[in-house]
């Protein structure tokens, strides 16, 4: 028995080696940094990005040089020197800034695009263990609806598209940050239209167009506001109802050659599509431990998203359906579920070696769930997904290891 469970754990480590292993790149708004709060709020951004573990991280909302240098000192480098910072470049308004985790990437050089309201943000990495490049472009279009901003955000999406399209369309591009769309509005669709040219055109991950703003259906992709209540800091309230803050990538990254974007990864941390119009931390969250909940309530009124990159170049294979992050679990696991455009819910069940039921839980997040160690003993177990979709059921089965939790 010894045997059999030491030899599936390293079968497992090595599945999730193959598919749970990449660079994790993450945005996030970090509401006007420093500003008059920002020493206050250092605590809990260090318990967001310790329990978000970004290899890259770009933010939107910086405030000057020596907000980065704080955050970069305070919050990404209290434990360990891990990280540096791209030089804060002031353009007009708040700005952009990128972090990077120096074991995984080199950072090459950066150039900003103005708009005529804040600039966009171009940086250019690589992956230091393949030489792969890679650009990222960090975004904060205008806010607030209403005819005359949705023209605005028009105007930034414009310039942006036709950078993109004058530098080419076989480049890896992430484009991400605060777009403030509320549906699949005109400078959304300038992103990711291919009518005109194919060139510089963007993709939706998920393929999840639609009215965004106050919708349930899209509970799931909300990222603002984290509170309902207005706090000091200024942030806004209202609880989560906007898909403000979006991961947008080139088609090269969706292809099967080089780097690619692993859909599934795709995660709006700390929503657990629970929280529709509540603040993140209401009752019980369901994605991050209570502690984290609280620190992302307090940290800013946008919630971090972000995405993982694998280097296809080293011949790692197909990408499993349904994937455990991590796998062994020891207080707590992502259920990463396969992708489907027709998503309607899923049905995450585990059971032990002996078919006993163990847990049961149902999302409507297309992405998947996270499943908590409460009365699971150390041992092997299976997950069974039933997805719904408009067209019929689909079914995956996963084995985990479970190693003893400190719950």
């Amino acid at each position: 028995m010894k045997s059999f469970f030491k030899t599936n754990v390293s079968i497992l480590f090595f599945i999730n080696f193959l598919f749970c292993e990449a660079i994790k790149v993450a945005t996030y708004n970090i509401l006007n940094f420093p500003g008059n709060y920002g020493i206050q709020r250092l605590d809990d951004y260090r318990i967001v990005i310790d329990f978000l573990k970004p290899d890259v991280l770009v933010v939107q909302e910086m405030q000057n040089q020596y907000g980065v240098d704080l955050f970069l000192d305070s919050v990404l480098n209290y434990k360990e020197n891990s990280f540096r910072s791209v030089e804060f470049h002031d353009g007009p308004d708040t700005d952009n800034a990128l972090f990077y985790r120096t074991s995984k990437i080199e950072f090459l050089d950066a150039r900003y695009i103005p708009t005529g309201n804040r600039d966009i943000g171009q940086y250019h990495l690589r992956l230091k263990e393949s030489l792969k490049d890679f650009y990222i472009f960090s975004v904060h279009f205008k806010a607030d609806a209403g005819p005359e901003n949705e023209m605005l955000r028009l105007q930034e999406a414009t310039i942006l598209r036709n950078h993109l399209d004058s530098i080419g369309g076989e480049k890896e591009i992430l484009v991400m940050g605060d777009f403030n769309f509320y549906y699949d509005e005109p400078a959304y669709k300038k992103l990711v239209d291919s009518t005109t040219t194919e060139t510089g055109r963007l993709c939706d991950p998920l393929s999840a167009s639609g009215d965004w703003h106050d919708n349930h259906s899209f509970s799931y992709l909300h990222t603002q506001s984290t509170r309902t209540e207005e706090l000091p800091d200024g942030g806004a309230g209202g609880g989560l109802d906007d898909r403000f803050d979006i991961i947008l990538c080139s088609p090269s990254l969706l292809d099967t050659i080089g780097l690619f974007l692993h859909r599934e990864s795709y995660t709006v941390f700390g929503n657990d599509a629970n929280h529709f119009n509540k603040s993140i931390n209401s009752g019980i969250n369901m994605s991050v431990p209570d502690m984290v909940a609280d620190a992302l309530y307090y940290a800013s009124d946008h919630l971090p998203v972000y995405v993982q990159i694998l280097d296809r170049s080293g011949g790692t294979g197909t990408i499993k359906p349904l994937a455990i992050c991590p796998n062994p679990m020891q207080d707590e696991a992502r259920i990463v579920f396969p992708f489907y455009e027709d998503f309607v819910k899923g049905k995450v069940t585990i059971t032990n070696i002996y078919g006993q039921q163990i847990l049961e839980t149902e999302t409507t997040n297309p992405l998947g769930t996270t499943i908590r160690n409460k009365n699971m003993g150390t041992g092997i177990y299976f997950v069974h997904l039933e997805i719904e979709t408009l067209y019929g059921k689909k079914y995956h089965r996963a084995k985990m290891a479970v190693v003893g939790s400190t719950l």
